[in-house]
C-alpha cells in the first residue's frame, strides 16, 4: 500500500517543487535531485618570498621588553 511521506533534502528542508521519488535500500522514499552545475575553481598565485629580517642576529630572537623605560 502506498504511503505519504513529505519529500525532504539531505539537510531536512522540504523541497518546494515536484520531484521524482525512488526507494532507497531501507525501503524509504528519497527524492531524485537533478545534478548541480559545477564551476571551475580559481586558485590564488603563490605568495612572494618573505624578505630577510634587517635586525642584527642578537636582536632577532629577543621578546619585546617594555618595563625598563
Amino acid at each position: 500500500m502506498a504511503r505519504h511521506q513529505p519529500a525532504k533534502t539531505g539537510t531536512g528542508e522540504p523541497i518546494g517543487e515536484k520531484v521524482k521519488m525512488r526507494l532507497d535500500a531501507k525501503g524509504r522514499f528519497v527524492p531524485v535531485l537533478p545534478e548541480r552545475e559545477t564551476t571551475e575553481t580559481t586558485e590564488a598565485a603563490e605568495r612572494p618570498p618573505t624578505p630577510d629580517d634587517p635586525r642584527p642576529a642578537s636582536y632577532r630572537n629577543v621578546p619585546p621588553y617594555g618595563a625598563g623605560f
